[in-house]
């Protein structure tokens, strides 16, 4: 790294007690931008983060404005907060708003001293007479891969009523590690340099990633609905550890800790007194009931590996593999399951299922030999699962069969499903059926922000449209798939159908992009997609 690079990284650090730079003109800044989330019929949480021009030990009182207009004649509600360091000088409201027609469009904006932060728009959720809602889907959003190209596309799409992040928001990797190849020349190089563990290295991360202008024009333009992932933490992290984690670097529950207290105060999300309760119920109106769970932390037991199971001289112990394979394992834990069968109900219109990893079963065709010799370290399992028709991602719930037959049995009868997934990187549709065959619903799994897809590993190797025709035809569920481009997905639900668009970006390594829908499904009630 040059050493203008590390220049410009380390202006960006803005934890108060290092001493920020702010604006000459005041004593406040909002470099952070604003934010709303997890919206319901009558409240929604506001969030900024106020950065003083020098550090602070002290209480600053910071005002919220809720305006039914732009210019702020209409003040429907205020109040004031207090910021200081033992949140990182964010702060969060859960404002109400019940006195006001459920769907109402609002204005806010944060006052300290005498700066004013940006302004952001919002929304209630709908209650009634609701003839379609609009979602934008969003995952795998990795700084120093490339630009948040993706959220400033959505931004301008002002028919959007609802966004939903499901996971990845941001990554733990330290300068030098997964994706950062391109992080200098892109002036993106992750700070702090090192990999997260300490609870200021998220706090640093969680504000790189909100400094990012177009990540402030998402959020400014809409509600967001996040639930973290993996790398909010650590890569194919699980209840009580994590692939990366290791025990030189201190006790996993700490960092867990260390990552969801910045989590909780960086992002537009209510506060939790609990992991296992993060699952949430959002109502719009009887079209949508969005169901949100959480798949990581909460209950999810480790996952199996492979490498547990392959001798190099006798080859993979498939019946060993297989049984424990089969073992009753939890991924998202019987709290949540209980849950879904109660919640999910033939009076809503569509029921949405969304959650971090896929759902559809995966299994990899079989490849050519040019790739499969240019596997990178770690992979090289692909031929053996490949030969003994098993599959491939035992980090989603393929490696949790049996929970994923109890989550099936449980959503079977139960009026219109709709699973989303993020996690993968790449674009996924297919129609989820039960081990008895029974039509469950359809997944749409989204694309990543920006984060490497399939198309990045196989590189020139391979023509990548035979390899996506290669992976559905293989799968007899799946019937779509696009391994080349970034982007995210649109649903618009009306009482007939839900129009589904995968929007492809056609670069995040310049500002400089192209977009198209990639493809369009007509998601028709209790049909499967072909």
């Amino acid at each position: 790294m040059n050493r203008r690079t590390f220049l410009k990284s380390l202006s960006l650090l803005t934890l108060p007690y290092l001493g920020v730079l702010g604006s000459q003109k005041s004593k406040i800044d909002f470099k952070h931008g604003v934010a709303s989330g997890d919206p319901t019929n009558t409240h929604i949480i506001l969030w900024t983060r106020v950065t003083p021009s020098k550090p602070s030990i002290g209480q600053l009182n910071v005002e919220y404005q809720v305006s039914k207009d732009v210019n702020f004649t209409n003040i429907v509600s205020i109040g004031t907060l207090k910021a200081d360091i033992g949140r990182d000088f964010t702060v969060k409201v859960d404002v109400d708003l019940s006195k006001h027609q459920p769907g109402t469009n609002f204005f806010y904006r944060f006052k300290c001293e005498d700066s004013l932060s940006p302004v952001g728009q919002t929304k209630t959720l709908p209650l009634k007479n609701l003839k379609h809602f609009k979602i934008a889907v969003f995952s795998c959003s990795n700084y120093p891969a490339g630009y948040f190209n993706a959220y400033k596309d959505a931004a301008k799409d002002k028919s959007i009523d609802l966004v939903l992040h499901l996971g990845d928001y941001l990554y733990e990797y330290k300068m030098g590690d997964y994706a950062t190849e391109n992080a200098e020349n892109l002036s993106r190089v992750p700070i702090p340099f090192s990999e997260l563990k300490s609870l200021s290295d998220y706090r640093i991360r969680h504000a790189q990633y909100k400094s990012d202008l177009d990540a402030q024009l998402l959020h400014a333009s809409f509600p967001m609905i996040p639930i973290w992932d993996d790398h909010e933490v650590a890569n194919n992290s699980y209840k009580t550890g994590a692939q990366n984690h290791q025990e030189n670097e201190g006790f996993f529950l700490s960092r867990k800790r260390n990552a969801l207290k910045a989590y909780f105060e960086w992002m537009p999300v209510r506060d939790i007194e609990r992991f296992g309760s993060f699952y949430k119920n959002f109502k719009i109106g009887d079209l949508v009931n969005l169901q949100v769970l959480e798949s990581r932390l909460s209950s999810r037991e480790k996952q199996i590996s492979y490498d547990d199971f392959i001798d190099k001289d006798a080859g993979l112990n498939k019946e060993k593999f297989l049984k424990e394979l089969n073992k009753e394992r939890e991924l998202i834990g019987q709290n949540q399951l209980d849950k879904v069968r109660k919640n999910t109900s033939n009076k809503y219109t569509w029921n949405v299922i969304a959650q971090q990893v896929l759902l559809s079963k995966l299994k990899l065709p079989d490849l050519p030999e040019i790739i499969l010799e240019n596997i990178p370290a770690g992979y090289e399992y692909f031929r053996t699962i490949i030969k003994d028709d098993l599959p491939y991602n035992l980090d989603s719930w393929d490696g949790y069969p049996n929970e994923r037959r109890k989550l099936l049995s449980y959503l079977k009868n139960k009026g219109q499903i709709l699973f989303l997934a993020g996690d993968s990187h790449n674009c996924w549709a297919g129609n989820i059926k039960d081990d008895q065959d029974h039509f469950i619903g359809v997944e749409f799994g989204a694309p990543s922000v920006t984060s490497p897809g399939t198309s990045e590993a196989t590189g020139e190797l391979f023509p990548i449209k035979i390899l996506e025709n290669m992976v559905v035809n293989k799968n007899d569920d799946l019937v779509w798939t696009n391994l080349l481009n970034r982007g995210y997905v649109t649903i618009d639900f009306t009482r007939e159908i839900a129009k589904t668009r995968f929007i492809g970006l056609s670069q995040v390594k310049t500002k400089n992009y192209s977009r198209e829908v990639l493809k369009e499904f007509i998601v028709e009630k209790n049909k499967e997609i072909i």
